[in-house]
């Protein structure tokens, strides 16, 4: 039997693995440690995403008690938790679904592409040939928030405070928080929440062409949402966004250092960001597996699975399934079925922000490919994962830019 350790550093660096191990001889399989069952293999992590019904998206998370009544005084002063996308099923998870799909539509991410393009290019332009960056702090990570920001309408001065809120939203995703750092995550949820807040009052009586307009607007007899409801589905889909493509974004990076005519190829070849940004996002499954709850007894991959059982659906470990795609190990942009993964989910829980990402992954890919030859990474082996079985990412990727000549 395969021992799995997810709080262990050395699977948090490099679950792959084990995920193939497990998903070759045990794709159903129970960590009584942590009493959950983790599944590895596509057809059933599928099989599970296709049934809300008997495994639930409302999961119900353990509690902090060392510093219980400190986090209390801080929530106290806010907005209480209600579950938007992420832990809602049903009439509810279908209520935010409707507002949250009218600001995706096709037309609507048209609308976000030349925002999304000035601030690639931004970035891009702002690389200083022959210098070591870390292209994670340089441009992977502010893109992905720059963009939402000035989706959402919120003023660039609110740069900083976005990438806090960000930081604060998955702090506890995946690993085990310090007393301290789990009280500054509850002091930033709640200055974004006021904030947020402020924001969306603004808007009801001052409405403008931006996203945060468009979610207190109305149709119909449809009733509005809340603050209380509004800005918990907002840090919904700030974090959703920006932690896909950053992640995605610095695999790419990354996995380019390999290809020493990539970068031209991206500039060169229509269609070629896309492919790229798509097998990036494949490979890295940012966010690595998404916890469901068994609605009552069941048995999935022909395992028993009680009711009220945590299970755990890998959609990193789905992703390199040799059953789904050739060579699932190598990076392969342009392979055929590369949609076929289920890097944003899968049925009613689809992430309704994927055309967004897909949008700010490629656009970026282009931005750089039309000012560097090569990223060229300084140090392949020293680099390291974010400590998170949950939300899987380089920490920093350290390159020395090679511009263009004019």
């Amino acid at each position: 039997m395969t021992l799995v350790d997810p709080f262990a550093p050395s699977f948090q660096h490099d679950p792959f693995p084990v995920y193939a191990s497990l998903r070759e001889t045990e794709p159903v399989h129970h960590l009584p440690d942590q009493g959950w069952y983790m599944v590895t293999s596509m057809d059933l992590v599928r099989e599970a995403l296709r049934h809300p019904d008997l495994f639930a998206n409302a999961v119900h998370s353990g509690r902090r008690t060392e510093v219980a009544e400190e986090i209390a005084a801080i929530r106290a002063e806010g907005y209480p938790y209600v579950p938007a996308l992420g832990l809602n099923d049903g009439a509810g998870h279908a209520r935010y679904r409707r507002l949250v799909n009218r600001a995706f539509t096709p037309r609507a991410i048209a609308w976000m592409e030349p925002l999304v393009d000035a601030v690639a290019a931004e970035l891009a332009d702002s690389l200083v040939d022959g210098e070591t960056t870390d292209i994670i702090e340089a441009v992977t990570r502010p893109l992905p928030v720059f963009a939402i920001l000035r989706i959402l309408g919120l003023p660039e001065s609110r740069r900083g405070d976005l990438i806090r809120w960000s930081d604060a939203a998955t702090a506890s995703l995946g690993r085990r928080l310090s007393p301290q750092e789990w009280l500054q995550a509850e002091r930033d949820g709640l200055d974004f929440q006021l904030s947020v807040s402020a924001a969306l009052d603004e808007r009801r009586t001052h409405p403008s062409e931006d996203l945060l307009s468009a979610l207190v607007s109305t149709e119909g007899d449809e009733a509005p949402l809340s603050n209380g409801e509004l800005v918990w589905l907002v840090r919904e889909l700030l974090v959703a966004g920006n932690e896909t493509t950053t992640r995605a974004l610095a695999e790419a990076v990354l996995r380019l250092d390999d290809e020493p005519d990539g970068w031209a190829r991206i500039r060169d070849e229509e269609g070629r960001a896309a492919a790229v940004a798509e097998e990036a996002i494949r490979m890295s499954s940012p966010a690595i597996g998404m916890f469901r709850r068994a609605t009552r007894d069941t048995i999935l991959g022909g395992v028993e699975i009680p009711a009220e059982s945590v299970v755990y659906l890998v959609y990193g470990a789905a992703n390199r399934d040799p059953a789904v795609f050739s060579d699932p190990d190598v990076f392969a942009p342009g392979r055929e079925n590369v949609r076929d993964h289920v890097a944003f989910g899968h049925g009613v829980h689809v992430c309704v922000g994927a055309g967004l990402a897909r949008l700010e992954a490629a656009s970026t890919l282009s931005a750089l490919a039309r000012v560097v030859d090569r990223l060229e990474v300084v140090d392949r082996e020293a680099t390291t994962y974010a400590p998170s079985f949950f939300l899987r990412g380089l920490v920093e990727l350290p390159v020395v830019v090679h511009r263009r000549s004019s």
